[in-house]
């Protein structure tokens, strides 16, 4: 990650769905204690995130903060 980026937390709750993720956006997140970067991707079920092998479901993401870069000039 760039240093001059900043972190966004995005709140993950028991569900899968969640409006402040964005297909087009990246993420990065703790999975079991382990970070992980990459981006979600919506499934019939919710989002997935696509940083890791397969994929895992949101709901299953300890944490999750998008990667905000800096603004442009």
């Amino acid at each position: 990650m760039a240093s001059n980026t900043t972190l966004k937390k995005i709140k993950v709750t028991g569900s899968s769905e969640n409006t402040q993720i964005n297909p087009r956006k990246r993420y990065r997140v703790k999975i079991d204690g382990v970070w992980h970067e990459g981006q979600f991707s919506k499934q019939w079920f919710g989002w997935q995130f696509d940083g890791v092998d397969k994929g895992i479901q949101l709901n299953l993401i300890d944490e999750v903060y998008e990667i905000v870069p800096p603004p442009r000039k």
